[in-house]
């Protein structure tokens, strides 16, 4: 088990409060005066200073901290393990995500999962953030993942992982690797976007109204309802588009797309977990478990 003055340690780390840390660990704040006490003894330096009515880490504390976090961290990986090696758990676990994240991001993820769980099978479907939210709200699935910014009461909103949306070509373009051009530029190129609903249009929108320039203002050639299609349409090279820096890597790699620069403009955003409130199963949380040992998410 992690080293329990080690966990007293980074509460009061974490709060630079004994009181509050004391009030978290349900112990007497004596109790918490006293594990610091044999930690400083232990390592024969201080680890908090006090400052006024408040204290903070000291030089060695912070270095204490820091490997603390790792040790905690690994202690967690290795019961989570462990645990998976002698877990019977079976069932269904139903996941909804939106588009790109469901094409690009989660199939190595529900991989690696499988792997550790052989006898849990996975549903997955595969739409726009609003209809995942509303697969969740409906409870035809338990988790989802989403890229759009909506926030609805009824569910919980966690970031997963960082993207970027930016504009891009298929070679053979005029543009393709070109200079950066102006957002007045833009407003003159036939561009293709993502179809209403989707979490990437309205990314874009929110980014696009920031600078003045609504999306009705674009030269908008078609909506379409996918990245992989939006991609084929591209080798018109006559096109411009916004993508997820993710569903494109492959390509970018290849040479066979390209990216436009904004002077002065760019989209960056997260992806989301999210969840309806007080519906978890013991299955989504053991999900929810190993995505943050495995991913480094905090939920």
């Amino acid at each position: 088990m992690f080293d329990y003055k080690l966990h007293v340690f980074l509460t009061v780390a974490t709060r630079l409060s004994f009181s509050k840390a004391a009030e978290d660990l349900h112990i007497t704040q004596p109790a918490v005066t006293r594990h610091i006490k044999q930690l400083e003894q232990h390592f024969k330096q201080k680890l908090f200073e006090r400052k006024g009515n408040s204290i903070e880490l000291t030089h060695t504390g912070h270095v204490l901290a820091k490997h603390s976090k790792t040790i905690k961290s690994l202690h967690e990986a290795l019961q989570f393990d462990m645990n998976a090696l002698i877990d019977k758990t079976a069932g269904e676990l139903r996941i909804a995500a939106s588009t790109t994240i469901a094409q690009y991001v989660l199939p190595r993820i529900l991989a690696d999962f499988r792997k550790k769980y052989p006898k849990v099978s996975i549903s997955l479907i595969s739409d726009n953030t609003a209809i995942v939210e509303q697969q969740l709200l409906n409870q035809n699935a338990e988790i989802g993942f989403i890229e759009g910014q909506t926030k609805n009461r009824e569910l919980a909103y966690h970031k997963f992982l960082d993207d970027e949306i930016i504009l891009v070509v298929a070679k053979g373009h005029a543009l393709y690797n070109s200079k950066a051009i102006s957002t007045e530029t833009l407003r003159n190129l036939p561009i293709i976007l993502r179809e209403k609903g989707s979490g990437t249009l309205e990314i874009i929108g929110n980014a696009l109204k920031e600078i003045h320039i609504p999306i009705a203002s674009l030269q908008v050639e078609m909506y379409l309802g996918s990245s992989e299609s939006i991609k084929s349409y591209l080798k018109d090279q006559h096109s411009v588009a916004f993508l997820s820096v993710n569903s494109v890597l492959d390509e970018l790699a290849a040479g066979d797309l390209g990216v436009v620069d904004i002077e002065e403009f760019s989209i960056e955003r997260s992806f989301n977990i999210v969840f309806k409130h007080g519906h978890q199963s013991s299955l989504s949380q053991i999900f929810l478990n190993f995505l943050q040992l495995h991913y480094n998410i905090s939920l």
